[in-house]
C-alpha cells in the first residue's frame, strides 16, 4: 500500500526538519522519513553562527537561552585561535559569541518542532529506493511513500541524490572531504581548551579543530584528498600535535562533508534537494548548520508555494539558493583556494598576515553579518530580532 502526503521529506535532521515545519504550518500534510530513531548521535562539531542562531530564532522561535535550557547548546565564546603544528598563528575577538551544540539534543528538539506542527514523523524508516520525477520512496521494507513534491534532505550519502540522472557523480567524489572526529572528556587534553581552535598547515586543503564543550572536547580533522594521503594516520598525527597519545584513543568515527560539490541546480522532476544533500555546506570552514537549516526552509517554502498555485517549486527554490546562498558558497570556496595556495606559496605566515589584516571581518563573514563576496553587508531574507549583535 501506498502512501500519499502533499510532500515527502526524506531526512529528519536540520534541513529535513526546517522544510517539514514550514509545510506543516502551512496546514499541509507532510511525512518525514528518517532511517534513525532520535535522539541519535551525530557526527558534527556543533557550532552555530550569528545566521544560525538568528534563523533558529526566527524559524523555531529558539534563543540561545531556550536551547541551553533543553540542552542543545553547551557553551558558547566570543574569541577564536588558529595554530599551526608548531605555533600560535592567529587569535581574536568575535563580534558574536559562537555557541557549541550537542547535535544529537539539537536536531531531536527540532524534529519534534516540526511533529507538534503536525508532520508525521516515521522513524526507523530508511529510504531504499527514490523516483525523484514521481515524489516517490520506498523503505528497506517495501513500504511506499508518495508526496505531490519530495525533498531529499538525507544528507551527504543521500539515496536521493543518488537517485538523480544527470548529476556530476564525479565531481561530487572529488569534492566530498573525508573527516574523523571523536569527543575527549577535558581531563585527557593537555590543558584547558576554552575557545575554538582551527589547526592547519598539516593537510593541503583541509584543517583540523578543538572546539570546548563542558568537561570535554569535540576534536578533528577533515580535507579533500590528494594522492594517496592517509587519513587515519594523519589523524594519528593530528593526536600527536595536539599531545595526545593515539594508542589510548580506540574510539573514532568519520563521516563524508561535502567540501565544495554545491549542486547549481538541485531539482529533478518533483523533487529538491536540502542541506548536505545537496552539498550546501560552506567550502573553507565546513560550515554546514545554517545551509542546512536555511536550504530546508527554502525548500519547504517553495513547495508550500507550489502546493498553493498549482506551480513547479523548482523555479523559486533555485533563484533564492542564487540569491542568498550560493553567492556565500561560491565566494567561500574562492577564498578558500586562495588562501590554500598562498600557503603552499608562503606558508602559514601568509594566513597569519590575512587575519592581522581582515580578523574582524573574517569574523563577520563566518557569521554571515558580511558576504563571502567582496566582504560587503550580508542581508538575508529571513527577519532578524532588534538586538544587539
Amino acid at each position: 500500500m501506498t502512501k500519499t502526503f502533499d510532500a515527502l521529506v526524506c531526512g529528519g535532521s536540520l534541513a529535513g526538519s526546517a522544510a517539514a515545519l514550514v509545510l506543516a504550518r502551512q496546514g499541509r500534510s507532510v511525512a518525514v522519513l528518517d532511517r534513525a530513531v532520535f535522539p541519535r548521535p551525530k557526527l558534527c562539531g556543533g557550532l552555530l553562527t550569528w545566521k544560525t542562531v538568528r534563523l533558529l530564532e526566527t524559524l523555531f522561535g529558539e534563543t540561545p537561552a531556550s536551547l541551553a535550557e533543553a540542552g542543545a547548546v553547551n557553551h558558547a565564546s566570543d574569541r577564536y585561535v588558529i595554530r599551526t603544528p608548531n605555533r600560535l598563528l592567529a587569535e581574536g575577538a568575535l563580534s558574536f559569541p559562537f555557541h557549541f551544540s550537542d547535535r544529537a539534543v539539537l536536531d531531536a528538539l527540532l524534529l519534534d518542532h516540526a511533529r507538534r506542527a503536525g508532520a508525521e514523523v516515521f522513524e526507523g524508516a530508511e529510504v531504499a529506493t527514490c523516483d525523484p520525477r514521481n515524489g516517490e520512496a520506498t523503505l528497506k521494507t517495501g513500504e511506499t511513500f508518495r508526496g505531490r513534491f519530495l525533498i531529499g534532505a538525507d544528507g551527504a550519502n543521500s539515496v536521493v541524490r543518488k537517485s538523480f540522472p544527470n548529476y556530476d557523480r564525479e565531481r561530487w567524489r572529488e569534492l566530498t572531504a573525508p573527516t574523523i572526529e571523536i569527543q575527549l572528556d577535558a581531563d585527557r587534553l593537555p590543558r584547558v581548551v576554552e575557545h575554538p581552535e582551527l589547526y592547519i598547515g598539516q593537510l593541503e586543503a583541509g584543517y583540523g579543530w578543538v572546539f570546548p564543550n563542558p568537561g570535554k572536547a569535540v576534536l578533528g580533522i577533515c580535507g579533500l584528498r590528494r594522492g594517496n594521503v592517509n587519513f587515519s594516520r594523519l589523524f594519528r598525527e593530528y593526536l600527536e600535535i595536539l599531545e595526545i597519545d593515539p594508542n589510548t584513543v580506540s574510539e573514532r568515527r568519520g563521516h563524508p562533508l561535502p567540501y565544495g560539490n554545491y549542486l547549481e541546480e538541485p531539482v529533478c522532476g518533483a523533487t529538491l534537494l536540502a542541506g548536505d544533500a545537496g552539498g550546501f555546506v560552506e567550502p573553507l570552514f565546513g560550515e554546514g548548520i545554517f545551509f542546512a537549516l536555511c536550504t530546508g526552509r527554502y525548500a519547504g517554502e517553495a513547495v508550500a508555494a507550489a502546493l498553493a498555485g498549482g506551480t513547479d517549486p523548482g523555479p523559486r527554490y533555485v533563484d533564492r539558493l542564487r540569491r542568498y546562498v550560493l553567492p556565500e558558497l561560491r565566494g567561500s570556496d574562492r577564498l578558500r583556494w586562495t588562501l590554500f595556495r598562498s600557503m603552499g606559496l608562503f606558508g602559514p605566515r601568509s594566513l597569519s598576515w590575512f587575519v592581522k589584516l581582515l580578523g574582524g571581518p573574517l569574523g563577520d563573514m563566518v557569521h554571515g553579518k558580511r558576504s563571502y563576496a567582496r566582504l560587503r553587508k550580508k542581508t538575508w531574507d529571513f527577519p532578524t530580532p532588534a538586538r544587539p549583535a
